[in-house]
């Protein structure tokens, strides 16, 4: 099986969850600036990664982590992978999941000044604060989708 999760742009909050899902971050507390700043994908993502799904890593259980950033739309990737699903199903199942909901405005300022002024040095630590404030929707986020997978799991068993 295969999770998708999206946002605006694919590097703050789909990472993060995507961090959590692979066990990257610690269930315990939020991520330290130092480690936010070490995950894989995470504020790295140029403009043209926008639609680019990026192979986050597997779960404990196997299953594929991915993110991508969609801009501002939201239903694209429910649509298109729901699409891809029904044309190939050999592909497997999908679980495509919106984060964006869990962006506060320090996420989005800070993304807006690291990732479209290019000024890390004085956006990251807004995205970081903005993370860590996030983090325990995000968690609970990343804890409903591993239901939703064990429910298909089952289902498909």
């Amino acid at each position: 099986m295969k999770v998708l999760y999206h946002c605006y742009g694919g590097t703050h909050s789909s990472v993060l969850a995507a961090a959590i899902h692979t066990g990257h971050c610690s269930p315990d507390r939020p991520p330290t600036r130092d480690e936010l700043e070490t995950l894989p994908l995470f504020d790295k993502r140029a403009g043209a990664d926008y639609g680019r799904a990026r192979f986050y890593g597997p779960d404990a259980q196997g299953h594929e982590v991915w993110v991508i950033g969609r801009l501002k739309y939201a239903s694209t990737p429910d649509r298109v992978f729901g699409a891809m699903a029904r044309l190939f199903p050999e592909s497997g199942e999908q679980v495509v999941v919106n984060v964006t909901h869990a962006l506060n405005w320090q996420m989005r300022f800070g993304g807006f000044v690291s990732r479209a002024l290019h000024f890390t040095v004085l956006g990251r630590p807004f995205i970081a604060w903005g993370a860590r404030r996030a983090y325990p929707e995000i968690l609970a986020l990343v804890a409903r989708t591993k239901g939703e997978l064990k429910a298909l799991e089952d289902r498909l068993h």
